[in-house]
């Protein structure tokens, strides 16, 4: 019995040294500077041309990463609006995106229809080009969204901070 405990305790340590490894170096994903959470409005042209709130306030879209963790796509999720992820393509070295038609199902309620057809175009991320209502510095991410072939909309806004005054 005493070999048994003894060799236990031996496996128990032999563990704790070897899981405790500061040198790792966690990685990240191939998308991770366009990924993250963002607080954004949806904007209309008016009948004077000029873009107007269409929300009354801001929403939260989330980009992130596909399974296959490439540089050359992501998912971009609004769940407001929308209420699905979408995946475009990015050129991760310009951070810009775009998705051509793609078929979505969606609330009738808010769209008067059970799916709509949407191209996302002229998507950037741009490093540290926003201001928070705090008034620090963050990314800002921009795309446009036309549904159906009529309406086209703004997204725009800035990345999360954590900070309370910005939420």
């Amino acid at each position: 019995m005493k070999k048994y405990i003894t060799l236990l305790l031996f496996a128990t340590l032999t563990f704790a040294f070897t899981a405790c490894d500061d040198e790792t170096e966690p990685g990240g994903t191939a998308v991770e500077k366009m990924a993250g959470t963002w607080y954004v409005t949806w904007e209309y042209k008016n009948a004077q041309g000029k873009w107007e709130d269409a929300l009354g306030g801001t929403v939260e879209v989330n980009t992130y990463n596909t399974a296959a963790n490439v540089p050359t796509e992501m998912w971009l999720r609004e769940g407001y609006l929308l209420r699905t992820a979408i995946k475009v393509s990015t050129d991760y070295n310009a951070r810009t995106f775009e998705a051509a038609e793609q078929t979505i199902a969606v609330s009738p309620a808010m769209w008067g229809a059970p799916e709509i057809t949407l191209s996302i175009t002229d998507g950037k991320v741009l490093a540290g080009a926003a201001t928070t209502p705090s008034g620090m510095p963050a990314d800002s991410i921009v795309f446009f969204v036309n549904v159906q072939g009529d309406d086209t909309y703004k997204v725009a806004g800035f990345r999360r901070t954590g900070f309370p005054a910005d939420e």
